[in-house]
C-alpha cells in the first residue's frame, strides 16, 4: 500500500474536498484524485461517494478512515522517538466536552495550552449530546458525572460540587424551604437532563451520614445547566446547580443557597480516552497539562468560597 496515498486520503477527509487538501498538502487537485482513485483500486472497495457539491464516506471509507488516523499517528510518533525532533510537541487533537465545562473552565486552559504548543492543532467540540469515543476518532473527551464504558481510559480531574438553589421571589411565591420535608409540592425543580452528562439523583447528605432522597416534580426541563441557572433566576424552581456558577448570585442576593446543613453528592469530572498502547505525546501532554490546572485552581479556590456560600442565610 502507498502510504502517502493514505495520508492524502486522510487529508480529504479531513479539509472535506479534494480541493482543499491539494492547498495544504502543495499539491494538484488531479495529483490528490488520481492516488485516492489508486488507493481504492488498491483496496477494492469505493472509499468516497463523490458529487459536483459535496463529498460522502462510504461506510468502508469512514473505518478505513478512522483507522488511517491511528497509523499516521503511530508513525508521527516514531518519527519523533528517533529524531532530534522528539521534543516537539505537534499535531492534531480531537477534543468533545460538555458545552458547560468548556465554556465555563475549560475553553480557557485549553487556549493556554495552544499558546505554549503552538505546533499543536486542536478541533474542539463543545455539545451535551452522546459520543462514539472510538468511533467517532475522539482523542479525548471530558467527561461529567461517572464513566459507564470500562472499555475507556479515565483520569479524574476534578470534583464538581452542588448546591441547592433558588430565588427570594419563587421562595416568597411558594414558600419557605427550611428542612428537606419541605421540597414537596406545590415546590417544585428546574430540572437537568441530558445523555452526556451523568448526574447522580437528588440525595440530599446531612453531616452525621443521614441521607434523603428527594423526588420533587417539575414544570421545566432543560439541557444546559446555563439554562437551569437562567431559570432558577427568574424564579421558576428549585435548582441543583455547581457551586461555582451560581456564587456570585448567593453574594448578590438574586439566589438563596437552601438547606447549607446538607450536602450533595459531588460530581466527578474525568478526561477519558481510548485504551492505546502507543498514546501520542501531545495527547499525553495535553493531559497532563489540564490535570495541572486542574489542581492548581482547585488549590486556589479551595473550600472557602463555598464554606462562606453555605452559610449564608
Amino acid at each position: 500500500m502507498d502510504l502517502n496515498s493514505v495520508a492524502i486520503f486522510a487529508q480529504v477527509v479531513e479539509g472535506g474536498s479534494f480541493t482543499q487538501a491539494a492547498d495544504m498538502l502543495d499539491l494538484t487537485k488531479s495529483t490528490v484524485s488520481r492516488k485516492v482513485a489508486d488507493l481504492e483500486q488498491h483496496l477494492g472497495v469505493r472509499l468516497i461517494t463523490r458529487s459536483t457539491r459535496s463529498l460522502v464516506l462510504t461506510p468502508e471509507g469512514e473505518r478505513f478512515y478512522q483507522s488511517c488516523v491511528q497509523m499516521l499517528e503511530i508513525m508521527s510518533q516514531a518519527e519523533l522517538e528517533v529524531t532530534a525532533n522528539q521534543d516537539l510537541i505537534r499535531g492534531r487533537l480531537n477534543v468533545v466536552m460538555p458545552v458547560e465545562l468548556g465554556h465555563q473552565v475549560m475553553g480557557q486552559f485549553i487556549n493556554d495550552f495552544i499558546k505554549l504548543y503552538p505546533n499543536v492543532l486542536v478541533h474542539l467540540e463543545l455539545t451535551n449530546r452522546e459520543v462514539d469515543i472510538i468511533g467517532e476518532g475522539i482523542d479525548l473527551y471530558a467527561q461529567v458525572g461517572e464513566m459507564d464504558d470500562s472499555t475507556l481510559v479515565s483520569r479524574q480531574l476534578t470534583e464538581s460540587v452542588r448546591v441547592l438553589a433558588a430565588s427570594p421571589a419563587y421562595l416568597e411565591q411558594y414558600g419557605q424551604i427550611q428542612t428537606p420535608a419541605d421540597l414537596k409540592p406545590p415546590h417544585h425543580q428546574v430540572k437537568v437532563y441530558n445523555k452526556a452528562v451523568k448526574l447522580p439523583n437528588w440525595h440530599l447528605m446531612e453531616d452525621n451520614g443521614n441521607t434523603i432522597i428527594i423526588d420533587l416534580p417539575y414544570k421545566l426541563r432543560v439541557n444546559t445547566i446555563t439554562s437551569s441557572l437562567s431559570a432558577c433566576l427568574d424564579g421558576l424552581g428549585v435548582a441543583i446547580l455547581p457551586e461555582f456558577i451560581c456564587r456570585e448570585h448567593f453574594a448578590s442576593g438574586k439566589l438563596v443557597c437552601l438547606l447549607p446543613d446538607w450536602n450533595m453528592p459531588a460530581v466527578p469530572v474525568s478526561l477519558v480516552y481510548p485504551q492505546r498502547k502507543l498514546l501520542p505525546k501531545r495527547l499525553r501532554v495535553f493531559i497532563d497539562y489540564l490535570i495541572e490546572r486542574f489542581e492548581q485552581r482547585d488549590k486556589e479556590i479551595g473550600t472557602a468560597a463555598y464554606l462562606q456560600c453555605k452559610s449564608m442565610p
